[in-house]
């Protein structure tokens, strides 16, 4: 049996957009062009990491969750899922979390940081990935990787940056909006949707990508031709 460790923020984004490039990806090995991000996006994120660590989010905004920021960049992986009908594969879900809220009932749920603006629809993209992390914490691979009692729920914490100012000692100083995009997290409808659409996708045979595909679009302008 084949074991596929499947990255969460694939499932965001790469499934969704694109089934072409996801089985280039995970069954054919051809990785798509990566995302080049500027480094602003990851020294914003680690400082509110710092900042917010160990902090009541209720105490930011009376609207967001009454629970404390812990363990942020662990690495999580999950229990293998499988299809008898495909027995030939099984799917891991393995990447590393933001970070998690702990309550007061001692249950846990996942956020992740954002440093953008966040549309409504594009949020909604995010509930697979965020499913994946709440899966491999309830659902652990073995008993050395991280596990912890998760509650249904999942959020995004979003900074959207609006202005920029010098202070009089020359310092700049970039500020924003802060806003809490919640979500409630079925797993059994996530290990639902792993086992019966993406688990036959991966063990069948290569989808044809649409006109549409952005991984298509993206190759078709250097002349690339299927075989």
């Amino acid at each position: 049996m084949k074991t596929i460790n499947i990255s969460p923020s694939d499932l965001a984004f790469l499934y969704l957009d694109s089934p072409w490039g996801f089985y280039q990806k995970y069954i054919l090995g051809v990785k798509r062009p990566p995302l080049i991000l500027p480094k602003i996006f990851t020294v914003i994120d680690t400082l509110m990491k710092c900042k917010f660590s160990d902090e009541n989010f209720k105490s930011i905004c009376s609207n967001y969750p009454d629970a404390v920021l812990k363990d942020a960049d662990q690495w999580v992986k999950s229990k293998p899922i499988r299809n008898p009908k495909f027995p030939d594969i099984e799917i891991v879900l393995r990447g590393k979390i933001d970070g998690v809220l702990k309550y007061p009932d001692n249950t846990y749920s996942i956020i992740d940081f954002k440093t953008s603006d966040v549309k409504s629809d594009v949020a909604k993209k995010y509930l697979n990935q965020l499913s994946c992390y709440t899966y491999a914490l309830t659902y652990p691979n073995s008993s050395k990787d991280y596990s912890l009692p998760m509650n249904n729920k999942a959020g995004l914490f979003i900074y959207e940056p609006k202005n920029f100012d010098v202070d009089s000692e020359g310092k700049g100083n970039l500020s924003g909006n802060f806003s809490w995009y919640e979500y409630e997290v079925d797993l059994e409808k996530f290990e639902c949707f792993i086992a019966d659409e993406v688990i036959p996708l991966l063990a069948g045979s290569q989808p044809e990508p649409t006109d549409s595909d952005p991984c298509w679009v993206y190759l078709k302008q250097f002349e690339y031709v299927e075989d």
